[in-house]
């Protein structure tokens, strides 16, 4: 299992909100003061990002707390990679709302 989990389950909220707000990436990063390719690596997942650029974000996707963007407890012992949604077409909100209620309950153990 893989520490960078908790990144690309954060990653995926933070598009989520994005979308929500039909805000695109360069918007806010320049909101944030980054480039778009750094967002786009965060909301992917494949770059870690500081405890300030989350309150840059929640700021900048107007949420009245952090804690709105990130789960609301992480099991890095339950934690077992990408969930495999297939077979309809989810948004990417309803795709993160899934995997956080899956890992929530321990829905998601293989």
């Amino acid at each position: 299992m893989s520490d960078l989990e908790i990144y690309r389950i954060i990653g995926a909220s933070l598009a989520a909100r994005r979308k929500e707000l039909r805000l695109k990436q360069a918007e806010v990063a320049d909101m944030i003061g980054l480039k778009r390719a750094s967002l786009a690596n965060i909301e992917s997942g494949r770059q870690k990002l500081m405890l300030h650029q989350i309150y840059r974000l929640a700021k900048a996707l107007q949420v009245k707390s952090i804690t709105e963007l990130v789960p609301s407890s992480f099991s890095f012992e339950q934690a077992s990679g990408p969930l495999m949604i297939e077979g309809s077409d989810v948004s990417d909100t309803q795709r993160a709302q899934i995997e956080n209620y899956v890992r929530r309950t321990g829905g998601g153990r293989q």
